[in-house]
Order: C-alpha cells, then sequence, then structure tokens
C-alpha cells in the first residue's frame, strides 16, 4: 500500500479534492507494484519490497489524475473496506510498525534476540560454541543460509547475522558491508542449523519469534526462551532509537551535524518548507 500513501501525500500537496483524490488513490492501487516477495526471499536484490516504484506509482497517479486521467474508486469507498476505514482519524497504523536495531531482515532478528538473552544469563566465549540450533517460523526459515557475496545477500539471510552478532555483538553496516568474507562469521554460520516449529507459524505474522539452543564444546547446552524481536510497536526499542541515529549518522556526517539532523527531524512538521532539511543531510 505504498503507493496509496503516496499518493494520498502527493494529492495533497497538489491540492487534489473530492473525486479527484478517489481517483488518485484508485490509479495508485492499479498502479502499484506487484512484489512476490518470497521469491525475493529466495533472491535477495536492490528491489527492496517494491518501495521505490510504488512511490513513483503513487506519486504518478496524483500527477495523472490533476492532468484529468480518471481511474478506478479506490478502496477506501468500498463495503469491503469498512473494517479498515471505520477508525481511520482514531488508530494510526502507522504507529503499529516495527523499528530494526539491526541490518537485517525482520524475520531474522527474533533469532539474534534470543541470543542476547543467553548472553544476559551466560558468559560465552564464542571460538567455544560447537552447534547453535534456531527454532523459527516458516517464512524466516526460507531466509538464506548461504555465504552472501553481496550485502542483499546478507541482509536477507538468516544465518550471517545471527553469526556476525554472535562474533561481534552488532548487525551494523560494517558487518553486511565489509564483512561478507569474514572466515569468522562464516565458520560460525557453518555450526547453525534451522528447525521450523509450528507454534512460531501459529504467532506469525502478528508476532515473529524465535527460540535458540547454543551447545558448547564442553557439552554444556543454553537454551533461549521463545523470543519476540525488540522494536515492535507493543516491544518499542524507546531511547536505542536515538542511539541507533546517531550510531549510523555520526561516522558520516560528524557529532554536530548529526544532532542537527536530528532536532530537524524532531520539528519536521513545523518546517515551513522541507528544503530546509537539505543542508543537514548533505556530508
Amino acid at each position: 500500500m505504498g503507493a496509496v500513501g503516496a499518493a494520498a501525500g502527493v494529492s495533497y500537496i497538489l491540492g487534489l479534492k473530492g473525486r479527484t483524490i478517489d481517483h488518485s488513490l484508485g490509479n495508485a492501487e492499479y498502479f502499484g507494484a506487484y512484489s512476490p516477495m518470497m521469491r525475493c526471499i529466495e533472491h535477495p536484490s536492490m528491489l527492496k519490497d517494491g518501495v521505490n516504484w510504488g512511490c513513483i506509482a503513487g506519486l504518478s497517479a496524483a500527477y495523472l489524475v490533476k492532468a484529468g486521467y480518471t481511474g478506478i474508486p479506490s478502496l477506501f469507498t468500498l463495503e469491503e473496506a469498512e473494517g479498515l476505514t471505520n477508525d481511520l482519524g482514531e488508530s494510526y497504523r502507522v504507529n503499529e510498525l516495527y523499528y530494526k536495531p539491526y541490518a537485517c531482515c525482520r524475520w531474522a532478528q527474533p533469532a539474534i534476540e534470543a541470543i542476547r538473552e543467553i548472553q544476559s544469563r551466560n558468559i560465552l566465549i564464542s571460538e567455544n560454541i560447537k552447534k547453535i540450533v534456531i527454532h523459527t517460523f516458516t517464512e524466516s526459515a526460507a531466509l538464506s543460509k548461504e555465504y552472501p557475496e553481496t550485502t542483499e545477500e546478507a541482509q536477507y539471510n538468516l544465518l550471517f547475522p545471527v553469526a556476525a552478532f554472535l562474533s561481534y555483538g552488532e548487525v551494523g553496516p560494517i558487518q553486511v558491508l565489509e564483512h561478507l568474507n569474514d572466515p569468522i562469521i562464516l565458520s560460525m554460520m557453518d555450526k547453525i542449523t534451522v528447525v521450523v516449529d509450528q507454534k512460531l507459524n501459529e504467532a506469525f505474522p502478528e508476532r515473529a519469534l524465535s527460540m535458540v539452543k547454543i551447545v558448547m564444546q564442553d557439552g554444556d547446552t543454553y537454551q533461549s526462551d521463545i523470543i519476540q524481536a525488540r522494536g515492535d510497536y507493543d516491544y518499542p526499542l524507546n531511547a536505542e532509537e536515538k542511539e541507533k541515529f546517531f550510531w549510523l549518522t555520526t561516522p558520516i556526517l560528524g557529532k554536530e551535524s548529526a544532532k542537527s539532523l536530528l532536532e530537524s527531524i524532531q520539528s519536521l512538521e513545523h518546517m515551513k518548507s522541507i528544503r530546509k532539511l537539505i543542508p543537514t543531510i548533505e556530508a
């Protein structure tokens, strides 16, 4: 529905009214990208869930309608959508999105959280790990398990981010951009097996859950609880969002510029023009 959101925003900016907005939203639905996600999961690429073409479709839909182009009635006019539209202005679904703490697919994140949970109770020396077993849901298990050759293959991977976290304690730009051939991470990947758990399947997609078992060389075994990925709307990161922002932006912009950018973003609704934001993101 990214195309519809883009069309709504552009329609507002263009000053469209009434039926023209409905045409714009209907066109966006019609032109919006069809994204065969599981094929994308199996073959990681730069497609990124169709976000780019969804935006273009929404933008085009609004400008076409402004020029007189007509379209189908939008979902918002149909009886079948009343369950989604009756609470418009009261419930804001954008607040139910998740915020990812790690630079990888959301479906891999609960396994990382499970490892964090084990580490909170035990001291683990990564070199002494013999075997890691990830219990997860079908979609998570479908993520690539191969050594990555590109950053997309690292991000849409289940084993790589887990191995990177066990090896370095983080999964960020350095790992998914610069450590693709890191022998420490690749060796850790070889120790991981994946099990599809029906109980976790039943919780998805409302919850992305995983459980991890780690077996050490001396035979000691550590098992996590069933863990939810941090960053869900009902399991927020809070202060960690700001920490992640500075973690990613400070190396590029510098401390003061990063701080200025955050202040600009936090006051975005008060800006008279989005152009005022541009100088703060120029490195």
